[in-house]
């Protein structure tokens, strides 16, 4: 078996699922391939595919009804990651997925590699996610409230103070100060940002987290505590100084 997993490849173009499973054989997956969506949920049960990459215009079922049949699994198999591959680009397509519970859309034509760069990115957050949310939570934690220095932020309030006074953030400004903050050291794409944060892709894309790191730098101001780093060509990551 490959080293990543597997990935169940639902398509009926053969000449397209060819190309798929070429590039994620290289990137180490091993695909599952199918056809039709009326073998999805038993390939699904059997295989066990880390995430299902799923065409909405099938010949029998569509990726819509495929999608809302998964999320109705009982136990985990109903929260496999699950991306839509489709020709259909219109807003309103991307929003029924997303309400639908897919985790990313793209749109044919697509480039192989940005397709085998969203996998990994979907499965990195969701992975994330899940082992965020094993561990034993404290008080603090669970009222979503962190303090770095003289910089606290209340997630659950929507609050964020520096030196006692309150910042005037974003609701989105919060939730990637928060998050990054959490993670002090640990660098992320801005992909991964828009994943964890965003929680999909969407009209703006990467430059929607460069705008608002460059606004909580703004509104923030430089500290000697703490920074939000630019790591060049790949992303952010907070930083704190332990001799501040």
């Amino acid at each position: 078996m490959a080293a990543l997993g597997k990935i169940m490849v639902v398509d009926d173009e053969p000449n397209i699922v060819e190309v798929i499973r070429l590039y994620l054989e290289h990137a180490g997956f091993e695909p599952v391939i199918v056809y039709r969506g009326g073998e999805v949920m038993d390939t699904l049960q059997r295989s066990e595919p880390e995430l299902v990459l799923l065409d909405v215009m099938l010949p029998d079922l569509s990726g819509f009804e495929l999608c809302q049949l998964i999320r109705g699994l009982d136990g985990p198999r109903a929260s496999t990651p699950i991306i839509f591959l489709t020709a259909k680009g219109e807003s309103i397509d991307k929003l029924r997925g997303f309400n639908l519970g897919v985790d990313d859309y793209i749109v044919k034509p697509f480039d192989p590699n940005e397709l085998v760069a969203r996998i990994k990115a979907v499965l990195r957050r969701t992975q994330f996610q899940t082992a965020a949310a094993v561990p034993v939570k404290t008080a603090a934690e669970k009222k979503k409230l962190l303090q770095v220095g003289k910089l606290v932020i209340d997630q659950e309030q929507y609050k964020v103070t520096v030196d006692g006074m309150k910042m005037d953030l974003t609701p989105k400004e919060v939730e990637l100060l928060y998050f990054l903050a959490s993670n002090p050291g640990r660098v992320y794409t801005r992909e991964d940002l828009l994943g964890y944060v965003w929680n999909f892709d969407f009209i703006g894309g990467t430059r929607t987290v460069d705008a608002h790191v460059k606004n909580l730098r703004k509104k923030l101001g430089p500290r000697e505590e703490w920074t939000i780093q630019t790591v060049w060509g790949i992303g952010y990551s907070f930083e704190v100084n332990p001799h501040a």
